[in-house]
């Protein structure tokens, strides 16, 4: 197995694997130590299948049915299905799921259908970002919480038309909504990182408004500076997976065509 750097800050290319069966023990301890050490791994998987991607998701820990994405159906209900053809596409700085009390620790996404050009994946190393803070910043920002709610994409979708008043305050009372602390540290690395998001992230608890979106403001557009980023041009077949506890991601909405892409989550736990 060859890994090769994409980045300064993330992202790897996995060789000189076959992912077209069950990965051995070792193989797949070398996979997991490099999607710690590099945070977002590309694969080059032009056969991969529905099957063998929910395989290799369950060889990383137990998959997860999205809570609102659509799927392929019976027997693969935990591969979800983005297609731009259907407004699905996340062209917002986002970690998956924070409105989950435990976000998936990792995200396997193949592409299907790419257009001519554009869409390609951004995406930040959320523990690059921690660490280039000052030591003023860090402890300020030590012990704070923020509040992430899946009723701000509803929110959005109302203030430029494509959802009613009604669908807004069905979204508010289905309260979708947890607080994580916005330092978090890696359950299995132990390096610290932001944890907080433009797509999801409302408010820090306990401050003043003004001061919330302040601080929520710089630490966002901190987190996406050029040093942390990596930005991933998709091919037909290429497989991404991404340590959803140490990144933020974004596809770019720079294309016209369809844009058609599979997913799989891993479950999450806890985090220090």
């Amino acid at each position: 197995m060859d890994i090769v750097r994409l980045a300064g800050a993330l992202g790897a290319e996995v060789r000189g694997v076959d992912f077209d069966g069950p990965l051995d023990p070792e193989t797949l301890a070398g996979v997991h130590q490099a999607l710690l050490d590099h945070q977002v791994l590309l694969i080059k998987a032009p056969t991969m299948t529905p099957d063998q991607h929910m395989a290799l998701g369950r060889q990383l820990g137990e998959i997860e049915i999205h809570a609102f994405f659509p799927n392929l159906g019976p027997g693969y209900e935990q591969v979800s299905v983005l297609d731009s053809e259907e407004g699905q596409t996340a062209s917002m700085w986002h970690t998956d799921e924070t409105f989950l009390e435990h976000p998936p620790m990792g995200t396997l996404t193949h592409a299907k259908t790419l257009p001519d050009v554009g869409g390609d994946t951004m995406f930040a190393s959320t523990t690059a970002a921690y660490e280039a803070l000052s030591a003023p910043m860090k402890r300020y920002l030590e012990g704070l919480t923020a509040i992430h709610d899946l009723s701000r994409i509803t929110e959005l979708r109302y203030r430029f038309g494509s959802a009613s008043a009604t669908d807004y305050a069905a979204a508010v009372a289905e309260e979708r909504r947890v607080a994580h602390p916005i330092v978090r540290v890696h359950p299995e690395t132990g390096a610290p990182g932001l944890f907080v998001n433009p797509t999801y992230t409302r408010h820090v608890v306990g401050l003043p408004p003004d001061e919330s979106d302040m601080v929520l403001s710089y630490l966002f557009r901190h987190t996406t500076k050029e040093p942390f980023t990596y930005r991933h041009r998709w091919e037909e077949g290429d497989l991404l997976i991404w340590d959803n506890r140490a990144t933020m991601h974004m596809v770019l909405a720079d294309f016209g065509g369809r844009r058609l892409m599979y997913r799989v989550s891993v479950v999450g736990t806890h985090q220090r």
